[in-house]
């Protein structure tokens, strides 16, 4: 499940040069153009945040998917992102507890689920903060806060706490920053966000996929699909706590470097490197687990 922030700063160009495409039109021709190799492979959907049509200042986040997860659905993804420009503000929390509660009630035994989170990285709309102690969203960083309204103080520590509630569930968050180029003001947030919805990215010095031009969100997104889908297998059983796994591609064992559990209580393994490479260049790949448990036990 896509979880996609169209608030008013996505509008935001990606560079400085001329005819720059806008965060939002950099991160629609990046899903149009990663997505389409899985469209009948992976089940995928969407939830635009905040709800299209509801205004300049809106916080709102409707209790359905804009898109269902299906398979075949790039081209309904990405009509809806050209129909629905940027606008409104920045309710992340709301948008993953939904999005997240929507996931969970689908069924599935053979299959990983995901949350992809692609944001600027500035979540707010929570009124219960305060004006004289928040962080603004708004104004230059690091500068006394501004706001005028608590729904404009910087929604951090929720969205975080949201974002781990349901990687605790087996539900992992990918988050995707998108920023303007030079951009470093909601770094700490973005890599929080990341951190807490326990699929960092690996061997990066930021923990989230950050892209500030095309080409860094074409990568970015081409390897959040791999491990999503190419590169996730389940295996119907899993090691003790005294016992051990050894994983195989094409009967050839794998390092340990080269894959990773995800939501290990669910038998999920992750290819990563070389492997996934591997795999994903395959047609019909072969992995095997040979489960060891404790003797004993």
């Amino acid at each position: 499940m896509f979880v996609l922030d169209r608030s008013g700063s996505m509008d935001t160009a990606m560079d400085a040069t001329r005819n720059s495409p806008t965060r939002w039109e950099a991160l629609s021709s990046s899903l149009a153009t990663v997505l389409p190799s899985v469209d009948n492979a992976m089940a995928i959907g969407a939830l635009l945040f905040p709800t299209p049509g509801s205004g300049s200042s809106s916080c709102s986040v409707v209790d359905r998917a804009d898109v269902h997860p299906a398979a075949g659905n790039v081209g309904a993804l990405v009509g809806l992102m050209s129909s629905n420009p940027p606008g409104g503000s920045t309710p992340t929390a709301s948008a993953i507890d939904t999005a997240a509660g929507l996931v969970l009630g689908l069924r599935t035994a053979t299959a990983a689920r995901a949350l992809v989170l692609a944001t600027d990285g500035e979540p707010n709309c929570n009124p219960l903060l305060s004006t004289r102690t928040c962080r603004c969203t708004t104004g230059a960083a690091n500068a006394p806060s501004t706001c005028t309204s608590p729904v404009r103080c910087l929604d951090d520590t929720r969205t975080e706490s949201i974002i781990e509630k349901y990687e605790a569930q087996g539900l992992p968050t990918y988050v995707v920053g998108i920023q303007s180029q030079g951009d470093t003001q909601f770094m700490d947030v973005l890599n929080a966000m990341a951190i807490a919805g326990g699929r960092p990215r690996p061997g990066a010095t930021e923990s989230y996929y950050a892209a500030d031009s095309a080409t860094e969100l074409n990568t970015a997104l081409e390897a959040i699909r791999d491990q999503v889908g190419a590169c996730t297998y389940l295996t119907t059983s899993v090691p003790d706590l005294n016992g051990s796994i050894v994983i195989s591609l094409d009967g050839t064992e794998l390092p340990t470097e080269q894959w990773m559990w995800g939501n290990m209580a669910n038998g999920e393994i992750i290819l990563i490197g070389d492997a996934c490479q591997a795999a994903a260049a395959e047609m019909t790949p072969s992995l095997t687990a040979v489960v060891q448990c404790d003797e004993g036990g």
